[in-house]
């Protein structure tokens, strides 16, 4: 997705090269722990907070975190496989089935961000092992093909995206509160 810029979140996919994304997806399980930990600390919320939907369609920052913690995990099977497959067939868990099947708002905090921080560095290791000829092999997928540095970028925006969404959930869930 050359060009792209999330309207939301402002990424921009062709400011994120392979060394960025590395760092940036390395990064993410701390910041979503600080994210989490500031909510669990509060005094007047704790536990409740990080689980507190701001509606019935908006997941809880435990739900996001657990949803980037999964997609790390697939990520990384994503670029393995891409790496060594010639143009596999690949597909990806429907997200809203994944928070409904694994629960993910009754996840203990601290599991949930540890299988976060493995996740993110099987990932990380992953991309590790692309070489300067390997972004550009593809892989077909249920949307279409695309090719291994956008799939890496969609794991970077991920990240980025669902951040923000950790924290305006925590701050509706902080605002709402008796």
């Amino acid at each position: 997705m050359p060009g792209y810029v999330c309207p939301e979140c402002g990424l921009d996919y062709d400011n994120v090269q392979p060394p960025d994304a590395k760092v940036a997806i390395a990064s993410y399980p701390r910041r979503y722990r600080a994210e989490l930990a500031g909510a669990l600390d509060d005094p007047d919320g704790g536990d409740a907070l990080i689980r507190r939907r701001p509606d019935a369609a908006t997941w809880s920052a435990l739900e996001y975190t657990a949803h980037v913690a999964d997609l790390d995990e697939a990520f990384a099977d994503i670029v393995r496989r891409m790496n060594l497959e010639d143009r596999p067939t690949l597909t990806m868990f429907d997200p809203d089935e994944r928070a409904a099947s694994d629960r993910y708002n009754e996840q203990d905090p601290a599991a949930v961000l540890d299988r976060f921080a493995a996740n993110a560095e099987a990932l990380v290791a992953a991309i590790g092992q692309v070489d300067a000829d390997g972004w550009q092999r593809t892989a077909s997928f249920p949307w279409g093909e695309r090719d291994l540095l956008t799939m890496v970028r969609n794991a970077v925006h991920e990240g980025t995206h669902h951040l923000r969404d950790v924290a305006r959930v925590l701050a509706a869930a902080r605002a709402a509160r008796p």
